[in-house]
């Protein structure tokens, strides 16, 4: 699937030139009664649609609760009659006859009552739908209500991801749960993928985040379509107005079927892929999503090197992630600060095929930026003893989640840049990882016995390598301008082996990410660039003299930990 990033972006650009239909007759609300036998349409395998029977039992006033009519309706039929509707189904729209025998779009399944068995729903009348606009306004004098009736919770809130493993898609899960929102990690795709999808009402349709090998959205089903323009789920993905996301077609595998449907917990869903990227999703209000099949929205690529340096194999992760910047950055957090760690926990952990303890890594991170010469990088190592807690940070590869900590916390600096949104021309990551431990402790350190303030000396230093034998190393030690003379003893201390961040996996899930509205953040660009450098790290060894805290020395081969100390007689400098 490594070569879906390309395939993706051709499939997009080259579907076949196909008329675009004009939008099916609709039905006002007005002539919908109760009693009507209407029939639905979803996909429930595959990229076909099936037909399914809608009773219209009653039409619900919603003025109470701020968030419109909706029609009450029970579904029935093979296609439902086994597992009834649940997030996936989300937009599926609802066909009644008129008195002419015209079969009219009346509105499309959207809310959840959590009724066992699933089969008595909530449907978004279509004049609601129509009335989100696809060209959303440019500015919001303030977030809508988001109230929901009484017992009633959207049917696409899941949020799908594809293309990750087995663990990060279980700690993703877990991530979800505890922050109250339902993720699904499903396969990249069918094997053998499967033929770009039209647009129409009742087709299975995606909101994502990212294109190529990691993919993240909701899946729900198309409501309505005039031409090239799409409505969908009946109901917001995230209520933020604006928006320019991808707009993708899925590939449904089954219909997870579980009756107990109480809001919060375990449902009947639909189990589906993400596919290819066909549009723009341009509007995300109260009752629908919209936008238009044809041109993509802007996207940041990503590209993620990874290097097994035991085996000599490597493998390279392609992805395209959403850019909202142009339009304020909707949720407050971009797609691309969240989608690129997800790479990067992924790509070490598919390289290795496994997650051992003990693991040494270098990584170099690049952002281009439009407007400056070169990109903003940083490059770090990283140890690790022991493996990390996969409950929090979605591997047991420790070194791979600090490092996607530390790409996270780059990224983030271009989300609290307040001057005009910088271009970002790309997020390119380089990882070389070997198993085992690059470590050692000191052992003892010589310094000359007389030394002078301000001057570079060389250090004769013996260490232990981890589970291993001793050596000797020299290294250039420049003692403190500024240290008094006489007798002295300078403390050397070593950087330990790296513990994963907590808590970074719940920061992606989460909705409302810190949007940096307390920082001024960068002043120019120079200065983001700045902050993103600043991401490096020295992991070598520190020296503590006369008060002062300095950088002593680093080992290219190993990191060095521990604690050694030296005595020296301090004498005048030349001249003083």
């Amino acid at each position: 699937m490594r070569a879906r990033l390309l395939a993706t972006t051709v499939a997009a650009l080259l579907l076949p030139a196909t008329p675009a239909a004009a939008g099916d007759p609709i039905m006002p609300l007005s002539q919908v009664r109760s009693g009507m036998q209407c029939t639905g349409y979803s996909v429930v395998h595959g990229t076909e649609i099936s037909s399914f029977g809608v009773e219209i039992l009653d039409v619900i006033d919603g003025d109470a609760s701020g968030q419109g009519p909706r029609l009450l309706v029970r579904v029935s039929g093979p296609a439902v009659d086994g597992t009834g509707v649940g997030p996936g189904f989300s937009g599926s729209p609802i066909y009644c006859r008129d008195e002419q025998g015209t079969d009219r779009n009346a509105g499309a399944i959207s809310e959840s009552l959590g009724e066992y068995g699933g089969d008595v729903v909530l449907a978004t009348p279509i004049e609601a739908i129509l009335g989100t606009p696809v060209d959303a306004p440019t500015a919001r004098a303030s977030r809508r209500d988001r109230a929901l009736m009484a017992r009633a919770k959207p049917l696409a809130t899941p949020l799908t991801v594809t293309g990750v493993s087995a663990a990060l898609g279980r700690a993703l899960e877990r991530a979800g749960r505890k922050a109250g929102r339902q993720v699904i990690a499903a396969p990249a795709g069918p094997l053998g993928t499967f033929a770009p999808q039209p647009m129409r009402p009742g087709a299975a349709v995606g909101v994502s985040y990212s294109m190529g090998d990691i993919q993240v959205g909701a899946i729900g089903t198309v409501a309505y379509t005039d031409e090239d323009r799409v409505w969908a789920f009946g109901h917001p993905f995230e209520n933020a107005g604006e928006r320019r996301l991808l707009l993708q077609d899925a590939y449904v595998y089954r219909v997870i079927d579980n009756p107990v449907a109480i809001p919060g917990a375990a449902s009947t869903y639909k189990y589906a892929s993400l596919g290819h990227t066909l549009g723009t999703i341009t509007n995300d209000e109260r009752d629908a999503v919209a936008g238009r099949t044809g041109a993509l929205p802007p996207t940041v690529p990503i590209r993620v090197f990874a290097n097994d340096l035991d085996t000599e194999r490597s493998t390279v992760t392609g992805i395209r992630a959403a850019d909202e910047s142009r339009i304020g950055l909707p949720e407050g957090a971009s797609p691309l600060s969240f989608i690129a760690p997800l790479a990067v926990t992924e790509a070490a952990g598919s390289l290795l095929r496994s997650a051992p303890g003990r693991l040494t890594a270098n990584v170099c991170v690049q952002v281009s930026i439009g407007g400056l010469a070169r990109p903003a990088r940083f490059c770090n190592r990283y140890v690790s003893a022991f493996p990390a807690d996969e409950d929090f940070v979605g591997t047991a590869n420790t070194v791979a989640a600090r490092a996607s900590s530390d790409v996270f916390e780059a990224l983030t600096a271009i989300d609290d840049y307040q001057g005009k949104p910088p271009r970002i021309g790309e997020v390119a990551v380089r990882m070389d990882l070997e198993r085992g431990e690059q470590r050692a402790f000191l052992r003892s350190i010589r310094l000359p016995a007389r030394v002078r303030a301000g001057r570079t000396v060389k250090a004769r230093v013996t260490l232990r390598r981890v589970r291993g034998s001793t050596f000797k190393r020299t290294y250039r030690v420049k003692i403190p301008r500024g240290l008094r003379a006489g007798q002295r003893t300078i403390r050397f201390a070593g950087t330990d082996a790296d513990v994963a961040d907590d808590g970074l996996l719940g920061a992606i899930i989460i909705d409302g990410l810190d949007d940096g509205a307390g920082d001024p953040g960068p002043k120019n660009l120079q200065a983001l660039a700045e902050r993103i450098r600043s991401t490096e790290r020295f992991d070598g060894v520190r020296m503590l003299a006369g008060g002062d805290v300095s950088r002593a020395f680093r080992d290219a081969d190993v990191r060095i930990s521990g604690r050694a100390s030296a005595t020296v007689r301090v004498v005048r400098r030349s001249g003083s």
